[in-house]
């Protein structure tokens, strides 16, 4: 954070010492408030804070103590593995090598202290980025791969090996403009309002800068997810899918050891498949999204703007392409035969679910619902009902080839859907989780809008007309039972007081 500062007037603004010893200073606590610390705790917990003490009276940040925990170094690992594994020729072999080790923990570290220093998570940063650039060594070695550390980018999976793109996030040009506009001092301001004056100045650069945006948590919002990279989500997943399959190649030499067992080689490949999922998913957010940009009256612009049709179409036909297929290139013999003696087709179909759960989500189903109130007249829209279209042509596709056949992913993920679809129209009853403190209240999800109620029925009659239709082209057993069973479930869903 140290250049950061200097760029706003201050020289060695924070300075970093080990403890002293009991007898270099007997009178020195880690508990003394004079004393902003980072500690190391023994835990197997996978995570690290970054707490402040502010004076309520002004806001003066006075103390800190940042926690890691010992097992964060496991999580670190598992993220660069798998998304840059294949890039950092020093990831190729587990563990990591100390130097590599230590990079990723001074990164979780000025992650931490950007907290301390006050400054919230900024899930608009990856965003900002074009995709090419984090593929470029000198943009991602004068910007990092995010345009703040307090992201929760990560590691920049959109590098190729050969790029020599730099992987790991630095201090980057938002945390710059917030220092500047948080901590440098308006010297020649005399009253609060020609502060404030020349404070908006500062801040109205995020117009015309991007990389100088902020976002919070927005669940309506695709450009501020969390573990993202880019600004094009199908772009930046193609690079992260070619990664991970490359990673996948050489899992289980970088993860074994003669005389030991597979145990962390069962662990990364779950954590791979998890990279995976989380990639789709930022793909699947931008359907139904709309974009927030922070706004106060008297700036040009709108503050809501719904994804265009166009974007929305595109990240529907990738999810198709990619997502919902089969994963051979995952599903090797020479993994699986190590690591379990079942569960696969459990682990695909929990992410084809994820994906439907995210695609058929109520709130995100009434923002297509309610897009036209957001758009310019004239614009065409990507509608609910074109979407659940769109979805189940995708999802069904075997049921326009002259011979169906599919082979067990296929149909539980079709199985799936069906299932979704039937959860939406005969919901089972809201049961809050459990072990909740006294007084607080779990609120139940979103209800089904009735147009969507409406749309999801009509979607279902016209799939089971489809199967009625295909059930004499299946070309095998399996497909034809499936096929034969998928009618019944869509009829119980459809009529359920039918006996």
């Amino acid at each position: 954070w140290q250049p950061a500062f200097e760029k706003a007037g201050f020289k060695n603004a924070i300075v970093a010492k080990d403890a002293p010893s009991e007898k270099e200073d007997p009178d020195w606590s880690a508990e003394d408030a004079r004393n902003s610390t980072i500690r190391w705790l023994p835990s197997e917990i996978e995570n690290a804070y970054g707490p402040h003490i502010a004076d309520p009276r002004t806001g003066e940040i006075l103390e800190s103590d940042i926690g890691f925990f010992h097992n964060v170094m496991n999580l670190a690992r598992n993220w660069y593995f798998v998304q840059v594994g294949n890039v950092d020729p020093r990831a190729k072999k587990l563990p990591l090598p100390d130097d590599l080790m230590g990079e990723l923990l001074r990164y979780i570290a000025a992650h931490e202290v950007g907290h301390t220093l006050g400054f919230p998570h900024n899930w608009k940063s990856t965003s900002s980025y074009p995709v090419d650039s984090l593929r470029s060594a000198s943009f991602t070695a004068a910007n990092g791969n995010e345009a703040s550390i307090m992201d929760y980018g990560r590691f920049n999976y959109v590098a190729q090996p050969g790029d020599n793109a730099r992987l790991i996030p630095l201090v980057g040009p938002y945390d710059k403009f917030a220092v500047e506009w948080g901590y440098r001092p308006v010297l020649d301001a005399k009253t609060p309002d020609e502060e404030r004056d020349a404070l908006n100045k500062i801040a109205a650069r995020q117009e015309t800068e991007p990389y100088l945006r902020f976002g919070v948590s927005d669940p309506n919002d695709p450009t501020v997810q969390t573990e993202d990279m880019g600004a094009d989500a199908v772009a930046a997943t193609k690079y992260g899918l070619k990664n991970i399959n490359a990673i996948a190649e050489m899992i289980v030499s970088a993860t074994t050891k003669p005389g030991e067992d597979y145990t962390t080689l069962k662990e990364i490949y779950g954590q791979l498949l998890a990279q995976r999922s989380r990639e789709f998913g930022h793909v699947a957010n931008y359907i139904g999204g709309v974009v927030r940009t922070e706004r106060i009256a008297g700036q040009a612009g709108v503050v809501h703007t719904p994804v265009l049709r166009e974007k929305q179409k595109e990240c529907m036909d990738f999810l198709h392409k990619e997502a919902f297929r089969t994963p051979s290139e995952l599903l090797k013999p020479e993994i699986l035969s190590l690591i379990e003696p079942t569960g696969t087709v459990d682990r695909v179909v929990q992410g084809h679910r994820q994906l439907l759960g995210i695609l058929t989500n109520n709130d995100r189903m009434i923002r297509l619902i309610n897009s036209h109130t957001l758009a310019k007249p004239g614009t065409k829209l990507y509608t609910l009902g074109e979407m659940l279209s769109d979805l189940r042509q995708g999802v069904w596709s075997e049921l326009n080839a002259a011979s169906v056949k599919t082979d067990i992913y296929r149909r539980n993920l079709q199985r799936t859907y069906i299932e979704t679809f039937g959860n939406k129209l005969n919901p089972p009853p809201f049961t809050p989780p459990t072990g909740l403190p006294p007084g607080f209240s779990f609120p139940p999800p979103t209800p089904l809008a009735g147009e969507a109620r409406a749309l999801i029925r009509t979607e279902l009659l016209d799939l089971d007309a489809m199967i009625a239709r295909s059930i004499s082209k299946a070309a095998d057993r399996e497909t034809k039972a499936h096929l034969q069973d998928s009618r019944d479930q869509i009829s119980k869903i459809l009529y359920p007081d039918k006996k």
